[in-house]
């Protein structure tokens, strides 16, 4: 089964591209459908964030978006109040993580998720 996760990223997104230090105003976000028991990577997608230049709201806007494009998992930055109230409405699991490239945030997203299992 695939799990679909979302990345805010900094620049033009995929696997090498750094995991942005903002959710709200991330540039793009890199998608990622995982196999959930082998840990593989089956696809990878960039979106435009519609919050990377919202005058207000980018969080929640930027939350919205995740949700619509099917995320289970949200990977990046501590998002703010608003949108992690957004993320948690969506049933999107969070977890945080800065400074790594996009594919090493997946895999640590993939450990913290069997640790808690």
């Amino acid at each position: 089964m695939a799990l679909r996760m979302g990345i805010p990223s900094m620049e033009t997104g995929g696997l090498d591209d750094m995991v942005a230090d903002r959710f709200g105003r991330a540039k793009v976000f890199t998608i990622v459908d995982v196999d959930e028991k082998t840990g593989k990577i089956l696809n990878v997608e960039v979106h435009e964030n519609p919050g990377y230049q919202a005058g207000s709201g980018a969080g929640v806007k930027a939350s919205q978006k995740l949700g619509d494009l099917g995320v289970k998992v949200y990977v990046g930055p501590n998002p703010g109040p608003n949108a992690y109230a957004a993320l948690s409405y969506l049933g999107i699991k969070i977890v945080t993580i800065t400074g790594v490239k996009v594919k090493e945030a997946v895999e640590y997203a993939l450990r913290q998720l069997r640790e808690e299992q």
